[in-house]
């Protein structure tokens, strides 16, 4: 019968497409670090209050535990260890809105914000 041969073909080309996406999850799992704009052991900030979060310690993708057809870009969420709350691992997807820098972009936003606050000073004498 010709179902059971569709049925095969089928088969077939769904394993292709789970022999697919496990290839590709290989491909971004070994390319993490080198998206990654922090790298493991660098200290992030929050970029809008200064305050440290805390020690990168790992990288992850949103989606590429839950539902790997939809884990297609490499989009960087970080793990990460806070000497401030007794040594706990957070991470940066849980936190809507959260923006980070490391302590070079930190200093420079700050820098940054003194000469604006000195230019407008000066407008003002």
């Amino acid at each position: 019968m010709k179902t059971a041969e569709m049925d095969q073909e089928l088969a077939a080309l769904n394993q292709a497409v789970e022999d697919a996406l496990a290839a590709r999850k290989s491909w971004m799992d070994a390319h993490m670090a080198d998206y990654a704009k922090y790298q493991i052991g660098e200290d992030i900030y929050n970029k809008v209050t200064g305050v440290l979060l805390g020690t990168v310690c790992g990288y992850y993708r949103y989606h590429a535990g839950k539902n790997p057809r939809l884990d297609t870009s490499m989009s960087i969420d970080y793990l990460y260890k806070s000497d401030t709350h007794s040594n706990y691992t957070d991470n940066t997807s849980r936190q809507i809105g959260l923006s980070i820098c490391n302590r070079a972009e930190l200093a420079q936003i700050y820098e940054t914000e003194a000469k604006m606050l000195r230019s407008k000073m000066e407008e003002q004498k």
